[in-house]
């Protein structure tokens, strides 16, 4: 009876997208480099069209790989459903926060979360904007001690952007020295090499059952992510001791106030698993960029003077740059966009669901249907670039102005699901990257070919790394 509920439920619902077969317990696996999805996609795409389905162990996921089809249904609340698939809730123990949560509590909880976002990084807010730029000047300081040195830049931004994110939670600031700071960066560095490691799992869930946890590498996952949360439940509980009802100087105390008036889906459980998330998943896609970012820069020295010239000539320079003037460097944001485009750090995102039966381009979709979005096909569309191979900064600009809304632009997301801290992530991104190069030119190593590929390796498959790298910062002259 199991046997044969699988073999049905491995068969695709009528009128369902087409793609390849699923082979017992295997799925579409032996079709796809889990590795570099993208990469399958294109081939399968070629064969079947811009929209196709594979299997996840026995369960279809349909595949969007064009622009204008996943602006149609990610726009769409029927598309607004989010799985509970393994990377996720393993580090949250169950659908819980924003990103694997669905329904009334994440509305409340994500609307919660951009309104307190966007009022941290509004231009009425300048107190935040002085922290960022505090942790800048740290980073900076740290830099100039490495001068002419070839130096890997990881460890270095992480702990900028862990510090940036524990003012914005905690309202409080660590230095790298100490016994707190090293613990929670060992378990988020622990805790996100896991997750990309076991994206293998929500593609053959049965390797979690079947093989000892020796070789999954679960049991070291699990004590990393329970740490974590004794370390979450632990801020909370400072909060609560500390909390007067008077004071809303960071994300616990704005949350505690929704708390203590006992509204509906707001609890000390919910905020815990938004402070996780907040560190896990934001501060690694932000580290992720800014290593780009500096690979990309340092490769390409023409742009980085063009950025430096109008950098001076906005602020002067040397001078510190500010989030308010950001409107009065075009090719300065349209590098960044396109470090955005090129980097392309979350190829497919994180998967959808239907929440109902719905249809698309003509094909039903059955509630539940699992949908992925191929968002790096959009980045390299050459109906929509010029050169989506290369790093191309005029991309985004026309006749020297900011292009705005580009369609195929797609970093953060589209729809209902578009990633809640982008505001605060592109703040972050302009205020380290032109704070560097105000003062510092950006060259590769002596013999460095000026590879700008992805590492493809085990334990990168969630996000897409720049290979390995180090980079000499020189004083400008």
């Amino acid at each position: 009876m199991n046997f044969f509920s699988y073999f049905k439920a491995s068969i695709r619902p009528r009128d369902f997208p087409p793609g390849p077969p699923c082979i017992a317990f295997l799925g579409s696996l032996p079709y796809l480099d889990v590795r570099n999805l993208t990469k399958s996609f294109i081939k399968l795409k070629e064969k079947h069209g811009e929209i196709f389905s594979v299997f996840i162990g026995n369960k279809p996921v349909v595949v969007l790989n064009s622009w204008k089809v996943i602006k149609e249904a990610f726009e769409r609340p029927e598309f607004s459903g989010r799985p509970g698939n393994f990377s996720g809730t393993f580090f949250q123990k169950g659908k819980t926060g924003i990103t694997t949560t669905e329904g009334k509590h994440w509305s409340s909880q994500r609307t919660f979360l951009v309104e307190y976002l966007d009022k941290v990084t509004g231009s009425n807010n300048q107190g935040f904007q002085d922290i960022m730029m505090d942790e800048v000047s740290d980073l900076k300081l740290d830099l100039t001690k490495k001068l002419s040195e070839p130096i890997a830049v990881s460890y270095k931004l992480n702990v900028c952007i862990i510090n940036i994110l524990w003012s914005l939670a905690c309202g409080r600031k660590l230095h790298a020295q100490q016994q707190e700071f090293q613990t929670v960066y060992e378990c988020v560095d622990k805790i996100t090499q896991f997750m990309s490691r076991a994206a293998i799992f929500s593609f053959l869930p049965i390797l979690t059952k079947i093989l000892p946890e020796s070789v999954t590498k679960i049991e070291k996952g699990r004590y990393y992510r329970n740490r974590f949360h004794e370390i979450s439940e632990k801020w909370i509980r400072e909060h609560r001791q500390e909390y007067r009802g008077n004071r809303t100087g960071d994300l616990q105390d704005s949350y505690l106030d929704h708390v203590n008036k006992g509204e509906v889906t707001f609890n000390e459980q919910g905020l815990s698993a938004m402070l996780r998330e907040i560190f896990i998943i934001g501060s690694e896609s932000e580290s992720v960029m800014l290593r780009w970012a500096l690979r990309i820069l340092s490769c390409n020295v023409e742009v980085q003077k063009k950025v430096q010239a109008e950098l001076d000539d906005v602020f002067g320079r040397g001078v510190d740059v500010t989030w308010d003037k950001k409107g009065d460097l075009p090719y300065t944001m349209a590098v960044i966009k396109e470090i955005q485009r090129f980097a392309d750090i979350a190829p497919t995102g994180l998967m959808h669901k239907t929440v109902c039966d719905a249809s698309l381009q003509g094909y039903n979709l059955p509630a539940n249907t699992l949908i992925m979005a191929n968002f790096s096909y959009c980045h390299r569309d050459p109906e929509l670039w010029t050169h989506p191979d290369q790093f191309y900064p005029e991309h985004f600009l026309d006749n020297g102005k900011l292009v705005i809304n580009k369609e195929g632009f797609m970093p953060y997301g589209i729809g209902s699901r578009i990633c809640p801290g982008k505001e605060l992530a592109d703040m972050e991104m302009f205020l380290i990257l032109t704070n560097i190069l105000t003062s510092y030119q950006l060259l590769p190593v002596g013999g460095d070919d000026g590879d700008l590929g992805t590492q493809f390796e085990t334990g990168t498959a969630v996000l897409r790394n720049p290979k390995p790298y180090r980079v000499v910062f020189e004083e400008r002259i």
